[in-house]
């Protein structure tokens, strides 16, 4: 994804967009650094988010804007399948409320916590039906077993999703001036 940045943003010839693979929890940047924090799909992996938020609070500049999707986790009791798979990757999810009042915590106003659930489903089973229709294709630059893991895993996700243990977040938050 940051190679196709690249080659965007290159190609636009427009401001001065930078992009960098790094580990956010050991990266340093000062303050009031960023106009914007985006993020997609990535914190999920991050066990202190509290401290990660508050990072972003202090790097972005007055007015500063920030947009996350993140896998989180439901707000009920979870499957033990669930807690399984979430252990087995090492995943640190919260529920969309509380990833919203961590944002809060570390100083964000504005805050929007969004579970965009159905959008996820209908994305997730469009690309599994997509997938699904390019079979041969897929399997003729993969292998069989690539195309039977992803579909199953994917399958997996609609199941945990469709249950209500795993959700999709959408989260913006903006540091006033």
């Amino acid at each position: 994804m940051v190679h196709l940045s690249l080659d965007r943003s290159v190609s636009c010839k427009r401001g001065t967009v930078v992009f960098e693979v790094s580990d956010l929890t050991k990266r340093e940047f000062g303050d009031k650094n960023f106009d914007v924090i985006y993020s997609r799909d990535t914190l999920l992996h991050i066990p202190d988010k509290q401290q990660l938020f508050k990072d972003f609070f202090r790097w972005l500049k007055p007015n500063g804007r920030l947009l996350i999707t993140d896998y989180c986790c439901g707000e009920g009791e979870h499957t033990d399948e669930f807690k399984t798979y979430v252990k087995q990757r090492g995943y640190v999810l919260h529920s969309v409320p509380e990833y919203g009042r961590l944002l809060e915590r570390a100083g964000f106003d504005s805050v929007v916590a969004e579970n965009r659930n159905e959008q996820f489903l209908r994305v997730l089973r469009r690309e599994l039906g997509e997938t699904e229709a390019n079979r041969k294709k897929f399997i003729s630059d993969f292998s069989e077993k690539d195309f039977t893991d992803l579909v199953s895993g994917w399958k997996a996700k609609v199941g945990r999703v469709s249950q209500g243990d795993q959700c999709w977040g959408l989260f913006t938050a903006k540091k006033s001036a």
